[in-house]
């Protein structure tokens, strides 16, 4: 079995005065046939960091997809493993966070059907798995719950 280390979540938020809102993507019912028997779920947009090239901009392509421009990126203090059925392999996925700056979000509608900015409680609600929980909680904390240490910023 293949263990890869070169995955990443992105939870991208936006502030609309005191609130913070996070996208959400929802699979489309395509991806769901095709690679989750016929499931769909919430999830967020994430990436492979491609050889040769460095985390960050990893990040920033992954963004630029979905047409989110970030004004901050930082890494969100968390990491978990899971099997990728979709790949067949063992992943280590790093969490880091990205502020956007207001926009529409771009969606392949191939991969995803509808996207939506919420609440933490809403997201925290909307995402099924635990990583993707643990790494709101942990963005929240260290980047969106107060002023985001700046050893912590990529960019």
């Amino acid at each position: 079995m293949e263990l890869e280390a070169n995955v990443f979540d992105i939870w991208v938020f936006r502030r609309a005065g005191a609130e913070v809102q996070y996208l959400l993507l929802h699979t489309s019912q395509l991806k769901a046939d095709r690679h989750f028997n016929s499931g769909r779920f919430w999830q967020i947009p994430s990436g492979v960091v491609r050889e040769g090239e460095t985390m960050l901009a990893a990040l920033e392509r992954s963004l630029a997809g979905f047409g989110i421009d970030a004004s901050a990126i930082w890494a969100a203090e968390h990491g978990y493993t899971i099997y990728n059925r979709r790949f067949g392999t063992t992943q280590i996925i790093h969490v880091f966070a990205a502020e956007a700056r207001h926009g529409e979000v771009r969606l392949d509608p191939e991969e995803h059907s509808e996207s939506r900015w919420c609440s933490f409680d809403e997201a925290l609600s909307r995402v099924t798995y635990r990583g993707l929980k643990d790494g709101l909680r942990s963005t929240r904390e260290f980047i969106t719950g107060r002023e985001p240490p700046r050893e912590l910023q990529l960019r």
